[in-house]
C-alpha cells in the first residue's frame, strides 16, 4: 500500500447558479498516513468544501481523488458508501448522535451498519474505546444525559469503531470551551499516536491547529500555507 493516505490533483469545484461561483481552486495535495494535519482559513475560503470532496460526500468539478491509492472516480455510488463506511470516520462540530440510543448504542451504529449485526469482537472494541475516551461510568447513559464534552468525545469513538484509516474532523471543538477543547485534542493526537489513524481536521483556531504536526492554510479556495511545524 502506498505511504500516503490522501492524494488529490488539480482539485478544482464550481457551484452552478445563474452566477456559477467557483470555490477551489486546482488544489494539489498529498496527505501521508498516520499524519495529523490541520486545515485552516477563514470563512468561505473552501475549507469545508475541501473535506466534502475528500470523504466522498461531494464530488469536485475536475480533478481526480485517491484515497489509499484507490481513484474514488472510477468507483459507483455503492463502492464510495463503502469506503466511506469503512475507511473514514468523521468528527463534526455538532456529534449528530441518536438521542433514543446510549452511549455505547451511538458508538457501534456504524458497525451496525457495515455488519448488520454486533459481534461480540465489536462489542469488546467498543467497550475498549469506552475506556480509552473516558466515558466508563456513562456508557449507559442516553446520548441526552451526558455533558457536551463527554458528548463529543462519544462521536470521537463511534468514528474509531470500524477502525478506520482516515479521520475527517470539521471544527470538532467549535462548541466546546477552552479547557474542553484541549482535552478532547489531547484525546485526537493520543489517538493518532496508538492508532496510526490519519487526521485531518478542520479549524479556524490558530491555537488549535498548532497542535497539528502539518499546517495548510486555504485562501480564496487555493493554498496559500503549507508547513510543518516540527
Amino acid at each position: 500500500m502506498a505511504d500516503y493516505a490522501l492524494e488529490l490533483k488539480g482539485i478544482e469545484k464550481t457551484y452552478g447558479g445563474a452566477v456559477p461561483t467557483k470555490v477551489l481552486h486546482g488544489i494539489d495535495l498529498v496527505i501521508p498516513r498516520h499524519s495529523f494535519n490541520a486545515i485552516i482559513g477563514q470563512s468561505g475560503s473552501g475549507k469545508s468544501t475541501l473535506l466534502n470532496i475528500i470523504g466522498t460526500l461531494d464530488v469536485p468539478t475536475s480533478g481526480e481523488v485517491s484515497i489509499l491509492s484507490r481513484p474514488t472516480h472510477e468507483m459507483d455510488k455503492s463502492a464510495l458508501a463503502k469506503l466511506r463506511n469503512e475507511t473514514i470516520g468523521f468528527i463534526f462540530q455538532h456529534h449528530y448522535l441518536l438521542p433514543e440510543f446510549t452511549v455505547l448504542e451511538n458508538i457501534l451504529m456504524p458497525h451496525r451498519i457495515k455488519a448488520g449485526k454486533v459481534s461480540g469482537s465489536a462489542l469488546k472494541y467498543a467497550n475498549e474505546l469506552i475506556g480509552f475516551v473516558g466515558l466508563e461510568h456513562v456508557k449507559n447513559n442516553l446520548a441526552t444525559d451526558i455533558s457536551g464534552g463527554q458528548q463529543q468525545r462519544t462521536a470521537i469513538a463511534r468514528a474509531l469503531i470500524n477502525r478506520p484509516e482516515i479521520i475527517l474532523a470539521d471544527e470538532p471543538t467549535g462548541s466546546l470551551d477552552s479547557a474542553t477543547t484541549d482535552k478532547v485534542y489531547a484525546l485526537l493526537k493520543k489517538i493518532n499516536e496508538q492508532y496510526k489513524t490519519t487526521f485531518i481536521v478542520i479549524t479556524h483556531d490558530q491555537n488549535v491547529a498548532e497542535k497539528a504536526e502539518r499546517i495548510i492554510e486555504l485562501k480564496d479556495g487555493r493554498i496559500h500555507l503549507d508547513f510543518y511545524t516540527k
